[in-house]
C-alpha cells in the first residue's frame, strides 16, 4: 500500500452558470464514503443541497466525478498543482495537487418561452455546447471501479 499514489490533497469546484459566464471557485464539504457504508448516507438532506461523488482509483491514479443532483451537472475534472501547497508540506507525504471539478447548473426553466428565433437559436447553441462538453468528460478518464468514493456537498451553488 505504500507504493500506491496518494490522491490530490485539495478539492475545488469550478462552477459556471452558463458557457459564457465567469467561473466561481467553491470549497466543497467533503464526506468520505466507502463500499461498506450505506448508500443512503450520500443523499441530499436539504432541497438546495448538491451531491457529487468522486470515485478515485488508487491503482491507476485516475478519478471520475458524477452528480446525483438533478440541477447540477459535472462537465469536467482537472488535476493541477495547488499554488503554495508545497510550502506547508514539511514531511512531503501528501500529494500537493488539487482536483478541480467543473460543474454547471442544469436550467429547466428555459423551455419554449422564447418567442423570437434568435434567442431560441442562441439557447439551442448554448445547450448543445454544454451537452458536447458533458458527453466528452467521462471518456477522458478510465472506467469506474470499487475503490473508496468521496462525496462532496457544496454549501451553496446558486447559479
Amino acid at each position: 500500500m505504500a507504493d500506491e499514489p496518494n490522491p490530490p490533497c485539495y478539492v475545488l469546484l469550478a462552477h459556471s452558470s452558463s458557457t459564457t459566464a465567469p467561473v466561481t471557485l467553491v470549497h466543497p464539504i467533503i464526506q468520505y464514503h466507502y463500499a461498506d457504508d450505506s448508500p443512503l448516507s450520500v443523499l441530499p438532506t436539504q432541497a438546495d443541497e448538491h451531491v457529487l461523488v468522486l470515485n478515485h482509483n488508487p491503482t491507476t491514479d485516475s478519478a471520475v466525478v458524477q452528480s446525483i443532483s438533478s440541477s447540477l451537472v459535472v462537465t469536467g475534472l482537472k488535476v493541477e498543482e495547488a499554488p503554495g501547497a508545497a510550502v506547508d508540506d514539511t514531511v512531503n507525504l501528501k500529494n500537493n495537487s488539487m482536483f478541480i471539478i467543473e460543474t454547471t447548473s442544469s436550467d429547466h426553466s428555459v423551455h419554449l418561452s422564447n418567442s423570437d428565433r434568435q434567442s431560441t437559436l442562441a439557447n439551442f447553441r448554448q445547450r448543445n455546447a454544454l451537452l458536447h462538453k458533458v458527453l466528452e468528460y467521462p471518456s477522458k478518464t478510465s472506467e469506474d471501479d470499487d475503490s473508496p468514493q468521496l462525496a462532496m456537498q457544496p454549501s451553496s451553488l446558486d447559479g
